[in-house]
């Protein structure tokens, strides 16, 4: 089974629709990562735990799953400062949110899973998401559920074993930190620019209560302290993404479409 909707034919998504096998949506940003990662480290992201959890949903599950093109750009407006990032305004990406989910639904994929790379994109996703469902509420019975990431219960348990053994970063690593570093220089570690990896100074101690801008928190863009990222964390990292995400594909595939189905 070919998992990328891209590789398929239009006569094979029809039959994968009908199969009753999962949409699955990646989401990224083009955004700004401090000064040594690359700029579409959220698109890799979203792209690879989409992938990876389809993979492992049907390797280990039988659960089919088609996984669309990464949508590469999203709501990075706390970034614009920093050269490089392009953001689509609220109002957009809410709409191309509901566009891409409603197609989905249009061919007949009645469950569709929503991964993001971006934590910034979640509240534009849930009001497409939201908006996707109420337009289709008394027609057509649908289930979109949204991956929590870092707070998704599998993840949270396998994540405990990964850092159990790992010294504190010294300061919230929110972004472009030892995390998303030690991922990348698992899988693409010649985007790396080692000689600028380096524990910023952060102008505040904690995420604000108010709105912000990144420049605002971090002179660099980056958070936390990348020089204590390694590949080794990065592989065990990504393993764990796998797992979770394929895990929440099944449950989702495993939920009824109406209470009457229960």
């Amino acid at each position: 089974m070919k998992t990328k909707w891209g590789e398929n034919s239009w006569e094979e998504i029809a039959a994968m629709a009908k199969s009753g096998a999962v949409a699955v949506t990646a989401w990224g940003s083009t955004e700004q990562h401090g000064p040594m990662l690359p700029v579409d480290t959220d698109i890799h992201i979203a792209e690879r735990l989409a992938n990876d959890g389809a993979r492992v949903a049907f390797q280990k599950h039988n659960v089919p799953a088609l996984v669309l093109p990464t949508m590469p750009y999203g709501l990075a407006l706390h970034h614009i400062r920093f050269a490089g990032t392009v953001t689509l305004q609220p109002e957009t990406y809410v709409a191309v949110v509901a566009d891409v989910l409603r197609c989905a639904v249009q061919h007949g994929f009645r469950r569709i899973a929503v991964v993001s790379g971006h934590g910034g994109n979640e509240p534009g996703l849930q009001l497409g998401i939201r908006k996707v469902v109420m337009e289709f509420l008394n027609t057509t019975p649908v289930r979109i559920a949204t991956f929590a990431g870092h707070r998704d219960p599998e993840f949270a348990k396998l994540s405990r074993e990964i850092w159990k053994n790992e010294p504190p970063e010294g300061q919230m690593g929110i972004h472009a930190s030892r995390w998303e570093t030690s991922e990348t220089l698992a899988d693409r570690p010649d985007l790396v620019r080692r000689d600028r990896m380096a524990k910023p100074t952060l102008r505040e101690k904690a995420v604000p209560e108010w709105a912000w801008m990144t420049d605002e928190l971090s002179p660099t863009g980056a958070f936390g302290d990348p020089t204590q990222a390694r590949p080794d964390l990065g592989e065990r990292i990504w393993a764990a993404w796998a797992e979770a995400v394929g895990l929440f594909i099944k449950r989702l595939w495993e939920t009824p479409l109406t209470e009457r189905d229960g």
